[in-house]
């Protein structure tokens, strides 16, 4: 499938991460939730995972973190049944799907291989002031003994800074911006890759998408408006 990314420093020996956008072949406006389930299915038979068993979140840009186990795994499996009001899934389970869906937010897949543990994160800008990401490593770290300093992160695509403009109120709380015309544009996965230095994280292990939502191959929010696609990010211990 040509409409699907990876990162290039993982190469799916022990977690397997991939990318849906949406292809140039249709306009985001267009988009069906019919031709939606037909693409997504077509990526989960691609990648060979089963979408049924994959967890999907109800994202309400917050910081609710969800740990996934064997007390509430039977509760969750596609888009039928969602965690709800969650923006972040840890789990320590192999071949179990954790999906991200964004269109312009940074989607974040974290992964220690000390614990053999996972993240899968949503951080839009409100997520990453509220500092998801950090508090996500903190309890893996305290769940699964997860060691930051060995752990593996994923940035996936996001919406670039210079994309990406915001008002005074959001621009006051990131370090990482720029004035544009008058304007403050921010860098929202740069941010976050920050803040993950911050938890214990090496610069070497962080992988940052230089990916822009905002291209016409990705589902943008701040280009479209209201659309129902999502791109998916997928993570999965093996």
């Amino acid at each position: 499938m040509n409409n699907i990314f990876y990162p290039s420093k993982n190469n799916n020996q022990k977690i397997h991460i991939s990318v849906l956008s949406k292809g140039k072949d249709i306009n985001a406006k267009d988009i069906t939730i019919e031709y939606r389930k037909s693409k997504e299915e077509e990526f989960f038979n691609y990648i060979n995972f089963d979408i049924n068993k994959s967890i999907f979140m109800h994202q309400v840009h917050k910081d609710n973190i969800i740990k996934i186990d064997e007390n509430n795994i039977n509760l969750f499996g596609g888009r039928e049944n969602l965690v709800e009001d969650t923006d972040a899934l840890i789990t320590n389970i192999k071949n179990i799907p954790l999906i991200v869906q964004t269109a312009d937010c940074v989607p974040i897949i974290l992964y220690c291989d000390e614990s053999k543990s996972i993240g899968a994160i949503h951080s839009g800008w409100r997520g990453t002031v509220q500092n998801i990401t950090a508090k996500t490593i903190n309890l893996m770290k305290k769940e699964y003994n997860a060691n930051p300093s060995n752990m593996y992160a994923y940035i996936g695509p996001y919406i670039s800074q210079k994309d990406y403009e915001v008002g005074d109120e959001v621009a006051v709380h990131f370090k990482n911006k720029v004035f544009i015309n008058n304007k403050w544009h921010i860098d929202n996965g740069l941010e976050i890759k920050n803040q993950m230095i911050e938890c214990g994280l090496l610069e070497n292990n962080i992988e940052l998408s230089n990916l822009n939502t905002y291209d016409e191959v990705f589902y943008s929010y701040r280009r479209d408006g209201t659309q129902v696609g999502r791109m998916l990010t997928v993570g999965v211990i093996l």
